[in-house]
């Protein structure tokens, strides 16, 4: 599915830290003066600057993405690919297909659980990806030191330390989700993470049991591409090999619908893949393409409810 696109979701997100946050830098300088644990900086827009790095965000969200589905589940996958591997586990049922089924890349899309289709595994690239996420303003960012010790669990003694770290307290950060060739049930999946982390029922960061690493983290965009469409008399139509019209444009189209005939078999995409929308289609400039724009609050979450839903029926026909 990586040698064509048939749908887009492009999420534009702001996190900011709600507490003390902490993304380490890997490695510690030679300056004595800085702390013990630096957080992470990179050079943007012409100046040094700290950032929460997109592999540290995807992590975060895959890692909540595999609770919310094993708390349904558990380990193992099921008939309709709604749980989660376990990927420590040499006998995982995602690990090795590649060997099982060579080079029949849909056999390998259909065999791994729903989370390595989204997120990616050793054996398929990720459907998902996640943008480093810059300061809007770096006027707003306020960092400070703190200071720490690790205690002996037996003793209750200091075991380690002190020692004195870099947090966030304050500052905005720009970052954005984008998943190709989604259905619409990972797309609630996804967005269930996001209003956790939001809500702060999990952290991110170091040291979340000590209390670091709430954050916001607020959707303010959600732009849903159709490369190959067209808006036709207010109707959504697709083109190519498996044209179809649909009765409206405003509808969130998954794979399943747009891929058809019998490759929608093939990789397991569900046959029916379509929820309601409040947002009719913009054409793009050039005469081809359909794009959804969802930029208010109660738009964004008409969208997310609709996709919940398709997830809620999946999950209760497993």
């Amino acid at each position: 599915m990586h040698k064509r696109i048939v749908n887009q979701a492009i999420i534009k997100l702001v996190i900011s830290p709600v507490g003390p946050l902490l993304i380490k830098a890997s490695d510690q300088g030679a300056d004595p003066t800085k702390p013990d644990m630096e957080f992470v900086e990179t050079y943007h827009a012409g100046g040094r600057s700290v950032y929460l790095p997109g592999s540290s965000l995807k992590g975060a969200i895959r890692a909540h993405s595999e609770r919310i589905v094993r708390t349904i589940g558990g380990d193992s996958s099921g008939g309709q690919n709604v749980w989660s591997c376990d990927p420590l586990n040499q006998h995982s049922p995602c690990r090795g297909l590649r060997d099982i089924h060579e080079e029949d890349t849909a056999a390998i899309y259909k065999n791994s659980c729903t989370i390595c289709q989204i997120f990616g595994s050793t054996d398929i690239a990720a459907h998902a990806r996640v943008t480093d996420a810059y300061p809007t303003d770096t006027t707003e960012i306020q960092r400070e030191e703190r200071n720490g010790v690790a205690i002996d669990r037996i003793y209750g003694s200091v075991a380690v330390g002190p020692f004195n770290f870099e947090v966030l307290t304050a500052g905005e950060f720009a970052t954005k989700i984008i998943v190709k060739n989604f259905t619409t049930a990972q797309l609630a999946l996804i967005a269930l993470a996001i209003r956790d982390f939001d809500k702060q029922r999990v952290g991110l960061g170091f040291a979340k049991s000590r209390g670091l690493g709430h954050v916001n983290m607020k959707v303010k965009r959600v732009e849903i591409r159709y490369p190959t469409a067209i808006v036709n008399n207010g109707k959504l139509q697709t083109l190519g090999h498996h044209s179809k019209q649909f009765n409206s444009g405003e509808v969130i189209i998954g794979a399943g619908e747009l891929i058809g005939g019998d490759d929608q078999q093939t990789y397991g995409f569900p046959e029916s893949d379509v929820v309601d929308s409040v947002i009719p289609p913009e054409i793009d400039e050039f005469g081809l393409g359909a794009t959804l724009v969802f930029d208010t609050s109660d738009n964004i979450t008409a969208l997310w409810s609709g996709c919940v839903g398709t997830w809620r029926q999946i999950v209760q026909g497993a």
